[in-house]
């Protein structure tokens, strides 16, 4: 396991190289194949049994596991000393796949509702320029007050609605002034960030699929009820997606 963000503690996210060997991406994504036709939405985002099972496999791996307890160890430190909180709870397990055929499903701007965020990238897109990247913002919010939190997720939430073009734009534009920060990332690394305070985004994918497993940490209750919210307006969403 290499971390190889050891030159630039400024840098929002960790990068551990070459933590999941190449026979458990294989077989993980074998699994998505048999199973995704089952999958509503089409994206995997409720297939969270799957998702969870896929992590246990990773904990089999003593390099996972000693990059999850030292992730882990670090949120809960900036959870006591900013927050002042001590967290626990369950993860939240997120598997995530996407095509061309789910425009709704880039360029969304957000914050994590959870403190860290751990990415695995199970499988690329073709091509580069339009991949499903990640892309992060440089400048972390400071203000992370319950008011605060509710304001910004729910002015992030309408921006949601808006056409693809739009969303592309303002993400473009912001890239063109220094703002954010494209992360091209590769199967079998892990990718370590504090989505709680770290906006950020993904491109869209123009050809193939673009498969992650996404797992969130310690929920510090900072959405007043608006996380519910988000809920039901992504379930409406979802059924409009099945439906066209």
């Amino acid at each position: 396991m290499n971390d190889n963000n050891q030159t630039d503690q400024r840098d929002p996210v960790r990068v551990f190289e070459g933590v999941v060997p190449r026979s458990l991406l294989e077989y993980m994504n074998s699994s998505i194949d048999t199973a995704r036709h089952e999958w509503r939405p089409a994206d995997g985002r409720r297939a969270a049994s799957m998702a969870r099972n896929f992590a246990e496999l990773l904990r089999a791996s003593d390099s996972f596991n000693a990059m999850e307890s030292r992730a882990c160890s670090a949120a809960r430190g900036w959870a006591a000393i900013v927050l002042g909180k001590e967290l626990t709870g369950e993860p939240l397990y997120v598997l995530r796949c996407v095509d061309s055929g789910m425009p709704s499903q880039s360029y969304l701007r957000h914050y994590d509702s959870h403190i860290l965020t751990i990415l695995i990238i199970l499988q690329l897109a073709d091509g580069y320029d339009r991949c499903g990247d990640l892309v992060v913002y440089k400048r972390q919010r400071e203000s992370i007050s319950l008011i605060a939190n509710v304001r910004t997720k729910t002015w992030l939430m309408i921006e949601h609605v808006l056409p693809l073009p739009v969303r592309r734009a303002l993400l473009d534009r912001d890239r063109s002034r220094g703002r954010c920060d494209r992360i091209v990332c590769l199967p079998g690394n892990v990718y370590v960030f504090n989505g709680f305070v770290t906006l950020h985004s993904n491109f869209d994918v123009e050809s193939g699929e673009r498969r992650s497993l996404i797992i969130h940490y310690y929920d510090p209750g900072l959405t007043a009820g608006l996380q519910r919210i988000t809920q039901t307006f992504r379930g409406f969403r979802d059924r409009l997606a099945d439906l066209f």
